[in-house]
């Protein structure tokens, strides 16, 4: 595993360090006033960052944990991102809103399957705070869907 972490922080340091001048050459804008490279920027230091500390781990031959290969550590990765695939498909259809709580009440109940109660809470509250920061203040439009909410 050591060899496929060196590998792969080298792949991913070029990878972001071609992101970092092309998103210079896109202009990157002020803080106040983002250019279209701005974000791209960001994430391109953030995976450098990351990368880099992968490799000197990687290098310095620290103890690995275990292998995220294992069988029993694949079922919430594999169902985090079906559920986000269905979330990206539901999005048009069922718009933003309920698109949203399903997507939350599917991921808050990969960890805690049996507390659906609190489950169902916490999404709800956190679909009615996102609408009100985002619609209400912000003023975002997000997809209506089928329902027009």
């Amino acid at each position: 595993m050591k060899a496929l972490n060196l590998v792969s922080s080298l792949v991913l340091i070029g990878i972001s360090t071609f992101v970092f001048f092309s998103s210079l050459s896109l202009g990157i804008g002020k803080l106040q006033n983002p250019g279209p490279g701005f974000m791209p920027f960001l994430a391109s230091i953030l995976v450098f960052a990351l990368s880099v500390f992968v490799l000197v781990k990687g290098i310095l031959g620290e103890k690995e944990g275990p292998s995220p290969l294992n069988r029993k550590r694949l079922p919430k990765p594999t169902l985090l991102v079906v559920a986000i695939l269905a979330y990206s498909f539901l999005l048009d259809s069922l718009g933003f809103l309920i698109s949203i709580f399903l997507l939350l009440f599917a991921m808050f109940s990969m960890e805690e399957p049996k507390k659906w109660p609190k489950n169902i809470v916490i999404s709800l509250i956190v679909v009615i705070l996102s609408f009100l920061i985002f619609k209400k203040w912000l003023g975002v439009r997000f997809p209506a869907g089928i329902f027009s909410i």
